[in-house]
């Protein structure tokens, strides 16, 4: 896939259910890409917006296991071989002791697993300046990106599907500027062009 440059058509719409329809209308007619944005999570979206499940949880799991196992076996160590004691004439590995230990190992592995692969696969990354492209796509507004390059159809056909599936705001936006920096430079972009389409 030869990416043209970093600009996308955007759709804005004002109401979740019609950015829901035409994201799913719109991926059943095969553009590539398709990437959406919401105030607030809807119910549903990932499926509209053909979202895969993640495979966070495989590794957690496992990591889980492991952890669960390491608690186990720290305590029979220390129980059995390194510092046997005589409690109550139970045998130095009576397992049930070990249950609770067990558990919060297996709870702990898990958990810092989840939060460092969740972090690194939302590219969350902390930044000096964390900026939307749009203002009110943190308040009101729904939106839905299609980028510019080979395997899409063109910036008209673009904005004819937008406009054919009921979308409120049609523009072009560079989607991939998170900084100020990016945001400046791809508002130059459009000024220069908006200029060679005047001269």
């Amino acid at each position: 896939m030869t990416i043209q440059d970093r600009r996308s058509v955007v759709g804005i719409f004002r109401h979740p259910d019609s950015w829901m329809e035409a994201a799913s209308s719109l991926r059943a007619t095969g553009v590539k890409g398709l990437e959406g944005w919401a105030p607030f999570p809807v119910h549903g979206m990932e499926k509209a917006l053909g979202l895969k499940r993640s495979l966070i949880g495989r590794p957690v799991l496992a990591m889980l296991i492991i952890g669960a196992f390491l608690g186990f076996f720290m305590q029979y160590w220390m129980m059995k071989v390194d510092w046997p004691m005589n409690l109550g004439g139970k045998p130095y590995n009576s397992w049930p002791q070990y249950v609770v230990i067990t558990f919060e190992m297996g709870i702990l592995c898990g958990a810092l697993t989840n939060f460092m692969l969740a972090l690194a696969t939302s590219q969350l990354s902390p930044r000096l300046h964390n900026q939307l492209w749009r203002d009110d796509l943190g308040d009101d507004a729904f939106a839905i990106a299609i980028p510019l390059h080979a395997a899409n159809p063109g910036e008209q056909e673009l904005r004819q599907l937008f406009a054919r599936h009921g979308a409120e705001e049609i523009e072009i936006h560079d989607t991939q500027a998170d900084t100020v920096a990016d945001l400046a430079r791809a508002a130059r972009q459009r000024g220069i062009q908006r200029g060679e389409q005047h001269a």
